[in-house]
């Protein structure tokens, strides 16, 4: 500092302030309830970003679902259209040359013939008759 009377400077070097420890805890408390306000602040623009986020991708999967769909009903209708048996036949006849078979041609497998004597039919037979044989009726 410069004394303007004197001319000369005079510095004050040996005076200090002192810290008022109260003033400091009230700037400390201040700060972390900023501190605390913007973490709070922070968290929800988060969570909302991920609700954003969450219902995008939600939207994109509906797409992609509708698209499958799509896709599968139209390898349903290719399918049926492949099996038709009218369209097997015309490629059979025109790019195979094959013909239709002749009666003499077909081959029959075997079949297994049922028994009349099995015994699912003998167990049967032998519920229905009581232990006392049946006596004939009488009809002239």
């Amino acid at each position: 500092m410069m004394d303007w009377a004197g001319g000369t400077e005079a510095r004050n070097y040996g005076i200090r302030r002192a810290t008022d420890s109260r003033n400091l805890s009230e700037l400390l408390q201040i700060v972390l309830f900023l501190v605390a306000i913007a973490g709070v602040l922070s968290f929800y623009l988060w969570i909302r970003s991920q609700i954003i986020d969450i219902g995008y991708q939600n939207q994109q999967l509906n797409a992609k679902e509708e698209a499958l769909v799509r896709v599968q009903a139209r390898l349903i209708l290719e399918e049926q259209t492949l099996k038709n048996p009218e369209r097997l036949d015309a490629i059979a006849r025109t790019d195979l040359g094959m013909i239709p078979l002749r009666p003499n041609q077909l081959i029959s497998p075997p079949t297994r013939d049922a028994d009349p004597g099995s015994s699912n039919t003998l167990a049967l037979a032998n519920l229905s008759q009581s232990s006392e044989p049946r006596k004939p009726s009488a009809t002239n």
